[in-house]
């Protein structure tokens, strides 16, 4: 069957529009009169076929009822048709010189005059664009109706080019279809006048209702169970629209891929970490349908490295040194520091293992005070990764005050002991000056008294000489010159005593001063 049409039908209202099933060979269809047909026989819908191959075919009825109008819808159904058709391959035949006589010019009585429909512009809600696909398949068309038709011939077949036939479908602006099989169809249409039949407006539009086939979805990994990038493998098929493109799914991660990118059904994820995954492929043809397919598989991890030495408490200013071993030669140690009990990403620093697996890593940058959690993992070539190693706690402790300025304190103290050492050589140079100041009004009083004295001694004698009025002393007054005598030596020598303790003490105090 390549198309069905109910232009010309005598039925008015339709319960089931006709359509047809090529896979199932079969037609269905609905339908009726407000009121009892009268007639001998009538038209219901045109049934058009595509012959395939020479032989005989049966159509039948297999199933219907036919309802009378009395009010109680009695079967008056007695038996079914059939009807059997021989099909034959076309005979060639030779053409002929004979002249194909030219149509006969009607005549001027029965020629119509004026100007026949145009050909009709259809539009359509549910497939508006000819070009795609849609996946439904109950389309419906509009079109609009002019002042002076009489007529509108209506179908829809696989053929670009096809015609509704003679008959008219009513004067209608809207049909739907049900059902319509996956394909290619064309919708045609014309309109009909008091002057005849307009030309075919055709509306092509594509029906994909058919979901595409997603089969053999497996992970290779080459018979490595550590290999990191696996390669994911699928098969997938749609007979109509197409495979229009893949949604690949990776445990949160979701990819658009085009076919053009997997010809072969192969298609790598990249670097997948160690332990359990999921992955779904979705294919979608290009009516939008779509077939999924979900698996799990297991990336196994590398074998973790070791920390062999790591110390449990350092100085806020100290190197922090780690040191381990591995499995594997010129691999990348990736070392994880964290502070303990925070929601803080942790610090990410790597080193590389040696020809024997060995590896260790200085961290120059200072920690600051706390507890941190270290662990490490190992990283080969390939980008397979080992599953982390147990969690060290590392205590980084402050600096005490001297530890922490002890070079501060130093240079204060220095310049404390500067400035007292410079004070005294101040003061002993200041004392000195005054020593000698000292010493030398000492010596001048020392003088000074001793002049004074000499003088008191030779007034004592010119007075007692006064005194007397003659020369020469009595001897009384000889008495009290050597008393008064005897109290100025005994003066002058308590006084120059004293002096004499004050320059004792100088001398002292300068030899004390020498000593420090």
């Amino acid at each position: 069957v390549s198309g069905v049409s109910d232009s010309g039908t005598i039925f008015v209202l339709w319960v089931e529009e006709p359509t047809f099933s090529n896979t199932k060979g079969t037609i269905s269809f609905g339908g009726g009169l407000p009121g009892a047909y009268k007639g001998e026989s009538g038209l219901l819908f045109t049934i058009t076929f595509r012959v395939k191959k020479a032989g005989e075919t049966k159509v039948q009825f297999t199933a219907g009822h036919v309802l009378a109008s009395d009010g109680k819808g009695t079967d008056i159904l007695n038996s079914f048709g059939s009807a059997t058709y021989t099909l034959a391959e076309k005979k060639e035949t030779k053409q002929t010189n004979t002249e194909k006589p030219l149509p006969r010019k009607p005549e001027p009585s029965t020629v119509s005059r004026g100007i026949k429909p145009p050909r009709p512009e259809v539009s359509s809600d549910t497939h508006p664009d000819p070009e795609k696909w849609y996946s439904n398949n109950d389309p419906e068309f509009r079109w609009k109706l002019l002042s002076d038709l009489s007529g509108v011939s209506i179908g829809y077949s696989t053929d670009p080019e096809g015609d509704p036939g003679p008959r008219s479908d009513g004067i209608i602006e809207y049909k739907k279809y049900n059902d319509i099989e996956d394909g290619i169809y064309y919708f045609h249409i014309k309109y009909q006048n008091r002057v005849g039949w307009g030309p075919v407006g055709h509306r092509k539009f594509m029906v994909d209702a058919t979901p595409p086939e997603l089969y053999a979805l497996e992970i290779y990994t080459g018979g490595d169970p550590t290999n990191p990038n696996p390669t994911i493998k699928f098969q997938s098929t749609d007979a109509t629209s197409g495979i229009d493109y893949y949604k690949i799914k990776i445990d949160d991660i979701v990819r658009t891929v085009k076919p053009e990118e997997v010809p072969k059904g192969e298609y790598k994820p990249g670097i997948l970490a160690p332990g359990e995954h999921t992955i779904a492929v979705v294919a979608y043809d290009k009516a939008g349908n779509s077939a999924s397919s979900t698996l799990k598989f297991s990336v196994e991890g590398l074998k973790p490295p070791v920390i062999t030495d790591i110390p449990k408490y350092i100085k806020t200013n100290e190197e922090l040194i780690i040191r381990g071993a591995s499995f594997y030669s010129d691999a990348t140690i990736k070392i994880y520091i964290a502070p303990e009990g925070k929601e803080e990403e942790p610090e990410v620093v790597s080193t590389k293992t040696d020809t024997e697996g060995n590896w260790a890593y200085f961290h120059k940058r200072e920690l600051k005070e706390g507890n941190y959690e270290i662990w490490a993992k190992l990283i080969d070539k390939r980008g397979a990764e080992s599953l982390p190693t147990t969690k060290h706690i590392l205590t980084v402790e402050a600096l005490s005050i001297v530890e922490a300025y002890g070079w501060i304190i130093i240079a204060v103290l220095l310049l404390i002991i500067l400035g007292l050492l410079l004070l005294l050589f101040y003061q002993h140079y200041k004392f000195e000056e005054e020593r000698k100041r000292i010493s030398q009004e000492t010596d001048e009083a020392h003088t000074k008294l001793t002049e004074i004295f000499n003088a008191l001694k030779e007034e004592v004698d010119e007075l007692m000489e006064l005194a007397d009025k003659r020369p020469g002393l009595s001897e009384s007054e000889r008495r009290v010159k050597e008393k008064l005598q005897e109290a100025l030596d005994i003066s002058e020598e308590f006084l120059a005593k004293e002096l004499e303790d004050v320059k004792k003490e100088i001398r002292i105090r300068r030899q004390q001063s020498k000593g420090f």
